[in-house]
C-alpha cells in the first residue's frame, strides 16, 4: 500500500497483477501471459499455495491472502481518498457486476467510467485506449476470466494515460462461482495442477 501512494506522483503507469495457481499455470503455455507476469512492478499472490511453494512459511501472510486483504486494503484506500478510476472487464457483466459491487460497497470510489473488451477488435482496442486517456483516471480496476485484460495492459501499457493499473483477475468474491461442489471441485483440480507445476520446476532446478 506504501508504494501504490508512491506511484500517484510517477510519471509512468505502475502495474499490479493479482497472482494465482489458475494463472501460472495458464502462462506455462502462453509466452505472452509469462511475460505480463515478468514485468509486472508489483505482483500481489491471492493463494497461501503460492507463499508455501515458494517457500514462505508466514501464518499472518497466509490468512491475510486467503481472506482476499489486499483487496479489502485496496478498495478502503481508493474509497479514503475518492480516488478516480475507470473500470474495465472481458465482459459487460462482468464490468456491471464489478461496477455495483464497488458502488455498494465504496460509494466513495468515484468510477469516471467502464467499458469492456468483448471481441478484442483493433478498432474496439482503439476505443478503449481512447476512452480511458480521455477519463484520465488515477487508477484503472480490470477484472478477467480469460486473462485478457492481462494481456490488454502488458501490449498497451505505453499508450494508457493512468497512474496505476490494478489487474484483479477473477479474484474478487463477487465473481466467485456459485455451488459449494462446482467450486470444491475446481479448486481441488488447480491444486493439483499446481502441485505437479512446482514439483516439475523443482525437478528441473536440482538437475541445474
Amino acid at each position: 500500500m506504501e508504494s501504490i501512494n508512491q506511484h500517484w506522483y510517477e510519471d509512468t503507469l505502475a502495474t499490479y497483477g493479482v497472482i494465482t495457481m489458475k494463472l501460472l499455470i495458464a502462462a506455462q503455455k502462453d509466452e505472452e501471459l509469462k511475460e505480463y507476469i515478468e514485468t509486472l512492478d508489483k505482483a500481489v499472490a491471492d493463494e497461501p499455495e503460492i507463499v508455501e511453494a515458494a517457500g514462505l512459511q508466514d501464518e499472518a501472510w497466509e490468512k491475510e491472502i486467503s481472506e482476499h486483504g489486499f483487496f479489502g486494503t485496496l478498495f478502503w484506500l481508493l474509497n479514503l481518498y475518492k480516488n478516480r478510476i475507470f473500470i474495465l472487464g472481458e465482459r459487460e457483466e462482468d464490468t456491471e457486476k464489478f461496477c455495483t459491487y464497488l458502488k455498494e460497497q465504496y460509494p466513495d470510489i468515484m468510477i469516471l467510467g467502464k467499458d469492456s473488451l468483448t471481441g478484442m477488435e483493433a478498432d474496439q482496442t482503439d476505443r478503449v485506449i481512447n476512452e480511458i486517456n480521455n477519463q484520465n483516471p488515477q487508477a484503472v480496476l480490470s477484472c478477467s476470466r480469460e486473462y485478457n485484460a492481462e494481456r490488454f495492459v502488458k501490449r498497451y501499457r505505453k499508450m494508457i494515460n493512468t497512474k496505476v493499473w490494478f489487474s484483479l483477475g477473477s479474484s474478487l468474491p463477487v465473481f466467485q462461482e456459485t455451488g459449494i461442489k462446482s467450486n470444491w471441485l475446481n479448486r481441488l483440480m488447480e491444486k493439483n495442477n499446481f502441485k505437479k507445476l512446482v514439483s516439475r520446476y523443482q525437478e528441473e532446478m536440482e538437475k541445474m
